[in-house]
């Protein structure tokens, strides 16, 4: 999928991360490749490329942040690359133990970005270290790939990135259609 025009305004700035609740619907656009839309426009693409997943916004041609998966002793692991903050996050999944924990979220020190927690059949929370919910994610529709709706909350994450909350987004609706892709 093409990245979008660098003439197009910024998509995270035309819904600023910190201004408060802003509701992105995540939806699969063709083979290897998703969007995620506000109020039925498009903001945010992400393509399979050369076993990574790019996220491009609306700023330009260059991808704004980079899923790379890799196979740690038998699990998948996910590096979170945001390109523009330059930061580096690993998503770890949680043990299958039957708790409600999806994974872990740290940065390249080890601190811990976020929590992510399964709430009920179809929701997940995502959590910061001091405890506040930075977003919530509801499945929309069932096994028939119709998407994920991501409510990002706004100021509460004071370390994790838009592209790193709607990376792991995309990486948690990949997981469960078992497109997360090819490991390293």
């Amino acid at each position: 999928m093409p990245a979008p025009s660098s003439t197009q305004a910024c998509g995270y700035c035309a819904r600023p991360f910190d201004a408060g609740p802003v509701t992105y619907r995540l939806a699969p656009a063709g083979p290897g490749a998703y969007r995620w839309t506000v109020d039925g426009e498009e903001l945010v693409t992400a393509a399979w490329r050369d076993g990574t997943w790019d996220l491009y916004d609306l700023e330009g041609a260059r991808p704004a942040a980079t899923l790379v998966p890799v196979d740690v002793d038998g699990a998948t692991r996910v590096a979170v690359v945001d390109h523009r903050a330059r930061l580096v996050a690993t998503f770890s999944p949680a043990p299958q133990d039957g708790s409600p924990g999806l994974g872990v979220v740290r940065d390249g020190y080890d601190r811990i970005l976020l929590l992510v927690r399964a709430d009920g059949p179809t929701g997940v929370h995502m959590i910061d270290a001091g405890g506040n919910v930075v977003a919530l994610a509801g499945r929309v529709g069932g096994e028939d790939r119709v998407g994920l709706d991501v409510l990002v909350l706004g100021r509460a994450a004071e370390r994790a990135t838009v592209s790193v909350v709607l990376g792991v987004s995309l990486l948690l609706e990949l997981a469960r259609m078992g497109e997360l892709g090819r490991v390293a």
